[in-house]
């Protein structure tokens, strides 16, 4: 994973925090399995944000973006992956201009 992956992925975990209805990003795979382990096989370096995976498949133009959330139970889930969608894509949007992204939003709890 590129720095610039890396430093997105930190960018986008701290703009996914702070919308209303976000309980916490939810730990993919690896992140379970290091935590079990103590360290995966399947960990990448880079691999410290949970919740987020940014990537590029051959032959897209466009970078994906997946975010995993855990909601709180108090709002709508709609309502929240909705504002997730807007900010990231706003935050996307300003701050990297002229590529293109799509934005995968699943919600894997309510808490």
């Amino acid at each position: 994973m590129s720095a610039s992956a890396d430093t997105l992925r930190s960018e986008l975990a701290h703009v996914v925090q702070e919308v209303p209805g976000v309980a916490f990003l939810a730990p993919g795979l690896r992140s379970r399995l290091r935590a079990l382990r103590g360290t995966s096989p399947l960990a990448r370096q880079g691999d410290d944000t949970p919740g987020i995976t940014v990537s590029a498949p051959r032959g897209d133009t466009r970078t994906t973006v997946d975010i995993r959330v855990i909601c709180r139970s108090g709002r709508r889930t709609l309502d929240t992956t909705r504002a997730i969608r807007e900010a990231v894509g706003h935050h996307l949007a300003t701050g990297y201009p002229g590529k293109e992204f799509r934005i995968i939003v699943t919600v894997t709890g309510v808490t």
